[in-house]
Order: structure tokens, then C-alpha cells, then sequence
């Protein structure tokens, strides 16, 4: 009796296994269930990992997502005791898979984690594979737990580990998990990056899961980036490949509908939505509420308040079921959302409330900078904007103010707070109305504040459909203005057709700010409604705050009046947030011309050679040299009466060791900004000389860990303005120095040639000098460049950020 039921267990274990391989998920549960059953019956306990490995994955696919949790557990307890390390490390990446499918995210990522300390470094190619899968596991169980910072890390261990492994399919589904990870903090370009790297490791012969996955991710990243077509193709691919695999049909139906909806095919979205939500059974809560979700955004736009609240209220209490807080804090925005759109305040107000209450320990639990950010990007906007149109809604202007600076006052600040000392003088929270108009009337400067809003969707939050603009000004006087800017597209000039996807066209004004006509359409978009309010004459401050977008707007190049640009009316500098403005100014004294006590002096490099900078696949790529910057570093370094860092000595360790005690820093050399950094590092670094085994690369890492007293930090050096666009500001070089606790930077939003870059660096050295307040040194600067360059594709890159200067005594 034992030998036959031994054989039948073999024959079914087989049977269940072909089965799974050829996608007859049922049949391969109900034939491994079998299997475990002779096999319990006999007592053969070694046996038991072949048959319940199979047997989760096969109850997973099936879509019985319970039962794979049991057989999950007895796959662990069975491992805890008879298995080897790589068992423990199996057994415990399944009961990773199972949870994670239930959508218990956290207790998944401690399974995999639990599993990789299991199985330490493997020896073989099969400890290799089992080390890949559990870590793209992991940094998938990451990314939908908002932990993204931590998932871009995972998942770029996977793709390396794939690369290893010379498995194009691994490698594949490691970046089509890295494409999900940057759509999920709204980085829609990254995203689609990674969406085309994966699809560009897919061959002809991958299994069905594959291509579901790729296909489906790179779907997603096509549709939120607005490629509709593109994306409905993808999307065709993905179901053709998932539709017969119970789970991955579920998957892809749920993306199926988010591309509908994005593609305003709303009646068709809403059917396939009621079929699926009558197919999902009530053990798949994630699913059911991404469904309930998209359905109610569907109606919402169709006009139907009422089932759409219904909707999201269900899909909230599916998220607090399974203790998914970042669902529930979206859940309670997509309700403030949906009751301020139908004039309900109390309960659009109690839902914001709740959303912003959520979200605060999620901002405080993110392990890194860029997993912070990604956090604060994706909930600050929406929940803002509602914040803002709750207290619009009562003509609160002031009120609508406060709110839009809690939207940008995120990460940044609390770096910026703790760069100095003295600045733990200034209150943590933002500033109100009355702190606003102090700061306003210290520095003597009128502060501009823009808050574009967006049309927010419903299943994500994220806001990429501009639909209008708000603008506040501050002025030194203590009045506070509010005007809203509704018309903001026009067919030729910014957009082929409303609604305006803001980030998209303002890039446009890096190759056309010599086209007068646009200019003069974003002047009258940006400026029109203040124009009467802006400051005039030689010792007039504007500070702008920017929000998305608009971070990469030249404004020195607007017209405004008769036509000659903002920069001859008054100078200009940007700031990430009032906050933020608060905390550099509250230590940002005037000297006098006086060196600031414990400070050495200026440090300025130049004149770099033999830069290299590392590309995505390890390799090193020499820079050409720039033979102006030692020219350039050595006038700047006379003006200052120093001696510029230059050739062999500028090198990564050399600058540390200076940097910290410098009052003034200055780069003229290459840096590089990689739209494809890993989200878990801070963007951006400056090519210096190598030296040894360093290879010259004074990264953003680096910069932000190391304090300097320096007041002023002068980027010569290519766009070093630009960077990742979030609700806290650019993440890029600008961004890393004011981290650092330097006050004011001076950086480019685009490639300036070296002739013009000198004159202009040059020149802001020398009225810095004189005036010591760098916003109208930058302000000459710029208007004498101007008189040799005329084109403003040379002067108008140049722009500020942070602190204008202190307010000079003579004012």
C-alpha cells in the first residue's frame, strides 16, 4: 500500500507541475494537492518541500489566495524544522508571495527580508536565482508598501544579479518592477525609462508571466505618461499573455481599466469594472479596492457623485481591513476629493483631515531623502489642493495661502532646519500668514507664490492635467494678494489641445526662450494678473516660489510691460518653499564685507582634468576638458584675494577637506545629471580630477553630508539648475548645497557655452564683492551679459536659489 501510494504521489506531483507549465493553474493545485495528501499519509516528511513549493504558486496563480497562505504556512513550519538554510529561505520567500498577494505588503517584505538573511551569499548559480527572486519580491512587496526609496535599492540588486546571471527574462522583470516603482512616487519619464529597458530584455520565447508583467507595467507607464495609443497596444499584449492565468487576469484587468479610464473610454471602463468586481472573490481586498477605485473615478467624471462616494467608501474600508495605511490615506483624499467637488465641505474637510493625519507617520517612517520625497510627492499635491480650494471655497485667500505652503514645505525643510544650529530658533511647522509678512518685510522683497491645480485622479492621487494656476503675493508692506490664472493653455503656442501637462510644456522653453511670441504667452500666463504688484527699480526683490513645472521657467526672460524681461525690473530668486526662505534667512546676516568667524575663505575649482563619470553599466566615460575654467576660477579666486583649487589638486578629497570651513564656494567643470540616479540616492554630482582609486565624483551623497559654512555656492557648471521635479522642490545639485546649509546657490537651467559662462560668473563675482547681496549682483551680472549676449538662451539660464541676501542696513 505504501509503495502505491508513494507512486501516485511521483505521478501526480508530475502531472501538477506539467500542468502549471503549460498554465492550468487549477488543475495543477487540485494534482499537487493530491500529491501532498499520499505523501502526508505515508509519513514522508523529506518529501513534503517538492510537492507544497509547486502547490503555493499553483493556489496563487489559481487565484485562491487563502489557501495559498495555508499551504505557505505549513511550507515555513516544515522548513523550520527538517530544511537547509536555502529551504528556510524557499520556504519563507512563498509565505512572502502569499501574504504580499493578500496585500499584508509589510509582513511580506519582513518574510524576503527574514528569507535573504537565510540564505546569506550563495555559493551557485541556484542560490543565485533563489537570491534574485527573493529580492524582487521584496523591493515589489516595497514599492506598494511606499517605501520607495528602499525598493529602487532592492530592485537594482535584482537587475544586477539578472545581469549576472546572463537571464534576460530576470532582467526584464527587474526593471519593469523598477518602472512600477517610479510610477508609484509619480516620476512618470523614469518610469517609462525603465518600462523600455524591460521591454528591450524580452525575447521572442518568454513564458506568459513575462510578457504579463512587462507588458502591463509598461502599459501603466505609457498611459500615465500620456502615450494613449502606445499604452492600449501594451495593454493587448499583457491580457493576451494573462488572461488564461486566473491572478495575472485580475492584474491585468485592473490596469486594463486604469488605461481606459486614462483614455476617456469611460462606459466601456465602467462595464469591464462591474464585471470584474462580481469576479474578484473577498479574499483579494487589494484588488477589489484598486477596482473600486477606478470605478469611482469613472464616475465622478461621468456625474455621478453619489455611487462614486459609495465606491470609495467600500474601497476604504477594504484598505483598513488589511491595515493598509497608505491605502487609507489615499482612500480619505479620494473622498475629500469627491465631496468637495459635490459642495459638501464638512465631510470633504473631515476627509482631508483624516488623509493629512495618515500621511504624517508614513513622511516619518521613510528610511532615506528620495524615499521621503517620493512620499511627500505623491500625497502633498492632491491633499494640498484640496486644503486650498476648502478655504477658497470660503473666499479664505489668506487661509488657501498657509495650505499651499504646507504643500512644499516637506523634507527639504527639516534638512535646511538642521544644516545650522541657530536656525532650530525658527518653528518647525510652516509659516502662517503673519509670519509670512514679516519675512516679506525683513528681507524688503515681495514674495510671489504660484500653486498650479491639477485635475486629480481618483485611483492614485497624482495630478498630471494642469487646470489652473493661483498666485499669491506678499507684499513688504504686509498686504497679501490673491489671483487665479484659468486660462492656461492656447492651441498654438503651448499645447496641441487642453488640458496642459504643465511639466511637459514648459521644457519647451529651453530651446524657444528666443521665440517672443511664447514668451510673451507664458509672460501674460505667469505675470499678467500681477504685473501691477511686482516691485520696480535698482534695489527691488522678487522671490518666486515655484511649484511642479514652473521650477524650469527661465523668468528673467519674461517680458513684462514694454516688453524688456523681468530681470531689468528687479532682481529674481527662487525658493522651494516660504518655509524654507524663513529658515536660511533667520542666520543669513549682513557683514559689512566681514568674514564670518572660524570661516578660511573662498574655495574655488577649476580647470579639472581627465573628469570621468560612471555610466549605468559600470563602465567610466572620459569628459572633454574645459580650458576656460582655469581662467575663469583664477579671476574668481582674485576677486575673493585666494587661490583657486586647480588641475591635479581639484580633486573629491582635497574639496572635502576645504569645504567645510570656506565662506564661498565656486565650480567651474562639468557636472552630470542622470535622469536614470536610483531614487534611493540624492540626483547629481560634479566631475573633479581623479586621484587613485577615486575617480573624481563629488556626488549629492556626499555634498549633503558634509556641513559647510559657506553662505554662497556658485555652480559654473552645466544645467546644474535642472533635476528631478517633486512637490519639495528640484531634486538636484541646487537643492544639495542648501542642504548642506549654504544659503544661496547659483546655478544654470541650462548648458551655457564656456566664453559667455566666464563673463557672466566673472562679473556676479565683482558686484558681489561690492554689494554683497546676490540677487542684484546676479541682476547686474545677468544685464551686462546681456549687453554682449543678446540672446537670451545665453543670459537667461543663469537663476538663484534660496535667500536673496540680507536686507542691506542702508535699506
Amino acid at each position: 500500500m505504501g509503495i502505491r501510494r508513494r507512486l501516485r504521489a511521483e505521478v501526480k506531483r508530475v502531472d501538477g507541475v506539467k500542468a502549471a507549465r503549460e498554465g492550468r493553474w487549477q488543475a495543477a493545485r487540485d494534482d499537487l494537492t493530491l500529491a501532498l495528501e499520499a505523501l502526508t499519509a505515508e509519513g514522508l516528511d523529506d518529501e513534503l518541500p517538492k510537492v507544497l513549493e509547486p502547490l503555493v504558486t499553483a493556489c496563487m496563480m489559481a487565484g485562491l489566495l487563502d489557501e495559498a497562505e495555508r499551504r505557505a504556512l505549513d511550507y515555513r513550519a516544515w522548513a523550520a524544522d527538517h530544511g537547509s538554510p536555502e529551504d528556510r529561505a524557499t520556504a519563507l520567500g512563498k509565505y512572502g508571495e502569499a501574504v504580499a498577494q493578500i496585500g499584508r505588503l509589510v509582513e511580506a517584505a519582513e518574510a524576503f527580508r527574514e528569507a535573504l538573511v537565510a540564505l546569506g551569499e550563495p555559493a551557485d548559480e541556484t542560490g543565485r536565482e533563489l537570491r534574485w527572486s527573493l529580492l524582487s519580491n521584496l523591493g515589489s512587496a516595497l514599492a506598494h508598501a511606499g517605501r520607495f526609496g528602499d525598493a529602487e535599492q532592492v530592485q537594482q540588486q535584482a537587475f544586477e544579479v539578472a545581469r549576472e546571471l546572463d537571464s534576460a527574462p530576470r532582467a526584464a522583470l527587474a526593471a519593469s518592477q523598477l518602472s512600477l516603482a517610479a510610477n508609484g512616487v509619480g516620476h512618470r519619464e523614469r518610469a517609462l525609462e525603465w518600462a523600455e529597458t524591460a521591454r528591450g530584455w524580452m525575447r521572442s520565447d518568454d513564458d506568459d508571466l513575462v510578457v504579463a508583467e512587462v507588458e502591463g507595467n509598461r502599459a501603466l507607464a505609457l498611459s500615465r505618461a500620456g502615450h494613449t495609443d502606445e499604452a492600449e497596444e501594451a495593454m493587448r499584449r499583457a491580457w493576451a499573455a494573462a488572461r488564461h492565468i486566473p491572478l495575472l487576469a485580475q492584474q491585468a484587468q485592473v490596469t486594463r481599466l486604469e488605461v481606459l479610464s486614462r483614455a476617456g473610454r469611460h462606459e466601456e471602463a465602467v462595464a469591464m469594472a462591474d464585471a470584474l468586481l462580481a469576479a474578484l472573490p473577498p479574499g483579494q481586498p487589494r484588488q477589489r479596492a484598486v477596482a473600486l477605485n477606478l470605478r469611482a473615478g469613472i464616475r465622478l467624471q461621468g456625474g455621478r457623485p453619489a455611487e462614486a462616494v459609495a465606491d470609495l467608501e467600500s474601497a476604504l474600508e477594504l484598505k483598513r481591513r488589511i491595515a493598509d495605511h497608505r491605502g487609507m490615506a489615499t482612500g480619505h483624499l479620494n473622498l475629500a476629493h469627491a465631496f468637495l467637488g459635490a459642495g459638501d465641505l464638512p465631510s470633504a474637510r473631515h476627509h482631508a483631515r483624516r488623509a493629512e493625519e495618515l500621511w504624517a507617520p508614513l513622511l516619518r517612517a521613510a528610511s532615506d531623502e528620495a524615499g521621503s520625497v517620493g512620499l511627500f510627492d505623491v500625497h502633498a499635491t492632491a491633499l494640498t489642493q484640496v486644503a486650498q480650494e476648502l478655504r477658497l471655497g470660503v473666499e479664505d485667500v489668506t487661509g488657501a495661502l498657509e495650505a499651499a505652503e504646507r504643500g512644499r514645505s516637506g523634507p527639504l525643510s527639516e534638512r535646511i532646519r538642521a544644516a545650522r544650529p541657530a536656525r532650530a530658533q525658527v518653528p518647525a511647522e510652516p509659516p502662517g500668514s503673519e509670519r509670512m509678512r514679516r519675512l516679506a518685510r525683513r528681507l524688503g522683497a515681495t514674495l510671489l507664490v504660484y500653486a498650479p491645480h491639477f485635475e486629480i485622479e481618483a485611483v492614485s492621487g497624482q495630478a498630471p492635467r494642469l487646470r489652473e494656476i493661483h498666485m499669491w503675493v506678499v507684499a513688504p508692506d504686509g498686504g497679501i494678494h490673491h489671483e487665479v490664472q484659468r486660462e492656461v493653455t492656447d492651441d498654438e503656442r503651448l499645447d496641441e489641445s487642453p488640458p496642459v501637462d504643465l511639466l511637459d510644456a514648459v521644457r519647451q522653453l529651453e530651446s524657444q526662450v528666443g521665440d517672443a511670441a511664447l514668451m510673451a504667452g507664458w509672460a501674460e500666463v505667469l505675470l499678467g494678473k500681477v504685473a501691477r504688484l511686482l516691485p520696480e527699480g535698482p534695489t527691488a526683490r522678487l522671490v518666486i516660489v515655484p511649484q511642479r513645472g514652473l521650477w524650469s521657467v527661465p523668468f528673467a526672460a519674461l517680458p513684462v510691460g514694454s516688453g524688456e524681461p523681468l530681470i531689468s525690473r528687479c532682481s529674481l530668486t527662487l525658493v522651494p518653499s516660504l518655509h524654507a526662505l524663513e529658515l536660511i534667512a533667520h542666520d543669513d546676516v549682513w557683514r559689512d564685507g566681514e568674514r564670518e568667524p572660524g570661516t578660511s575663505g573662498p574655495l574655488v575649482v577649476g580647470g579639472v582634468r581627465d573628469a570621468v563619470v560612471p555610466t549605468p553599466d559600470g563602465r567610466l566615460l572620459p569628459l572633454s576638458d574645459l580650458p576656460l575654467t582655469l581662467e575663469t576660477a583664477r579671476a574668481v579666486a582674485r576677486v575673493h584675494g585666494g587661490s583657486a583649487l586647480a588641475g591635479p589638486a581639484a580633486t573629491v578629497p582635497a574639496v572635502l577637506d576645504r569645504m567645510g570651513s570656506a565662506d564661498l564656494l565656486h565650480f567651474s567643470c562639468h557636472a552630470v545629471l542622470d535622469a536614470r540616479l536610483r531614487l534611493d540616492q540624492l540626483p547629481g554630482c560634479i566631475a573633479l580630477t581623479p586621484a587613485g582609486d577615486e575617480h573624481g565624483q563629488l556626488t549629492s551623497t556626499l555634498l549633503a553630508s558634509t556641513p559647510t559654512r559657506a553662505r554662497i555656492a556658485v555652480l559654473g557648471c552645466c544645467a546644474t539648475g535642472q533635476g528631478l521635479v517633486t512637490a519639495d522642490g528640484v531634486l538636484g545639485l541646487a537643492r544639495t548645497f542648501l542642504m548642506s546649509g549654504v544659503s544661496t546657490v547659483l546655478a544654470t537651467l541650462w548648458e551655457v557655452p564656456e566664453e559667455p559662462t566666464h563673463d557672466a560668473l566673472v562679473c556676479f563675482h565683482q558686484e558681489l564683492a561690492l554689494t554683497g547681496d546676490p540677487a542684484e549682483a546676479l541682476r547686474r551680472a545677468v544685464l551686462t551679459t546681456r549687453r554682449k549676449w543678446r540672446a537670451p538662451e545665453i543670459w537667461a539660464a543663469f537663476t538663484l536659489v534660496g535667500s536673496p541676501g540680507p536686507r542691506r542696513r542702508a535699506e
